[in-house]
């Protein structure tokens, strides 16, 4: 009984690596970001160019805001509570 637990034992653990080798992704180039590669050439000669990813705010709204300002703040606006 001992030689059929150990090949029942093996079978699994060759089943387990089987079925986990077998459903791992494989390598797939489409997905892969090369944005930087057309900063890099653009900034090829002169890398002291001042791009940065940053975005100009919204103006606060125009009309008055309803509700009584708090000491507390969101984002860079002050906040409200309603009344």
């Amino acid at each position: 009984m001992k030689g059929i637990e150990y090949a029942l034992v093996i079978a699994g653990i060759l089943a387990v690596w089987y079925l986990t080798t077998k459903t791992q992704d494989t390598f797939v180039s489409e997905f892969v970001d090369n944005s930087n590669a057309k900063r890099t050439a653009e900034t090829s000669s002169s890398s002291y160019a001042q791009q940065t990813n940053h975005m100009i705010p919204t103006p606060p709204p125009l009309e008055t805001v309803p509700g009584l300002e708090t000491p507390f703040r969101v984002n860079q606006w002050n906040s409200f509570q309603p009344v």
